[in-house]
């Protein structure tokens, strides 16, 4: 009988004891569990700072590339100011630019041959001032000149006429006066009006006996000059009488002058280098510098 009593007791120790030995493995477990909460941790801590080189490298320079193509500019822009600051000005700009810069020209007329300054057929002989009209006349101003002389270069002209004294002569001069963007210009131009010359026939047909000269130089002060004669009939008015139709030119840098003095007359008796127009186209290359 007293060993039932002692046998109970380990009876309740025992599953104590296992009550035990399942706490223990609990609190085993539970360790277990926590541990790896802690490399979990621990690797978190260890992956952020693995970040924070991606963060230093946003301001290296090879992240500037990137950079720069998230700039908030649109391609539109750029382009944009591109080509407003690479388009050239217009042709109409430049030409006011150019027109600004060239120094002014002055009035052309004062480079035409005043009346008193025209030479006469001889000492009794003058003239009076005529009309003076810009541009060309109505008609061609030579008696050889095959077209405008804006046709060939010529940006402005100026002409003027005179009035014989006496004035019941039949007597004609006039000037025109032109001027050229520069002086190859002017030099071409010039070749021109002496091809005129050898072409003339052409312009005298209907006359009687028409009959064109030679070209002449005549020696201006920094330029050339040149001058021929062209005769031919009738006079009207007079059936004795014949046309010496002088023609004369002269080029100084970039302006031309033309001078005709046509005479109605018997004859026309000069010196050579004497002749009326060789001091008008002295006088008139004198006034274009």
């Amino acid at each position: 009988m007293r060993t039932q009593p002692r046998t109970r007791p380990r009876s309740r120790l025992r599953p104590l004891v296992a009550g035990l030995s399942v706490l223990a493995a609990l609190t085993a477990a539970g360790c277990a569990e926590q541990s790896p909460s802690g490399s979990a941790g621990s690797a978190e801590s260890s992956g952020s700072s693995s970040a924070s080189p991606s963060v230093t490298a946003a301001s290296s320079p090879t992240m500037e590339p990137s950079t720069t193509a998230s700039d908030p500019a649109t391609p539109s822009d750029a382009p944009s100011t591109t080509a407003s600051s690479s388009t050239p000005p217009s042709p109409s700009m430049e030409a006011t630019s150019s027109q600004t810069a060239r120094p002014k020209a002055g009035p052309l007329r004062r480079r035409l041959l005043t009346a008193a300054e025209v030479p006469g057929f001889n000492d009794q002989f003058g003239w009076k001032p005529g009309g003076t009209r810009p541009g060309e006349p109505a008609g061609l101003f030579g008696t050889c000149q095959r077209f405008d002389l804006s046709s060939i270069g010529a940006t402005r002209t100026v002409t003027r006429g005179y009035r014989p004294e006496p004035a019941e002569s039949r007597d004609v001069a006039g000037e025109l006066v032109a001027e050229f963007p520069d002086d190859a210009t002017a030099r071409r131009a010039f070749e021109v009006l002496k091809s005129w010359r050898a072409k003339c026939a052409d312009r005298l047909r209907g006359k009687d006996r028409p009959k064109v000269g030679g070209l002449q130089e005549v020696t201006v002060t920094g330029g050339t000059g040149g001058w021929y004669l062209l005769t031919y009939k009738p006079v009207q008015g007079d059936p004795d009488a014949q046309w010496f139709d002088a023609q004369g030119m002269a080029m100084v840098g970039s302006r031309i002058a033309l001078v005709k003095l046509a005479l109605a007359g018997l004859d026309y008796n000069y010196d050579a280098g004497k002749e009326p127009m060789v001091a008008a186209v002295q006088r008139a290359a004198a006034k274009l510098s």
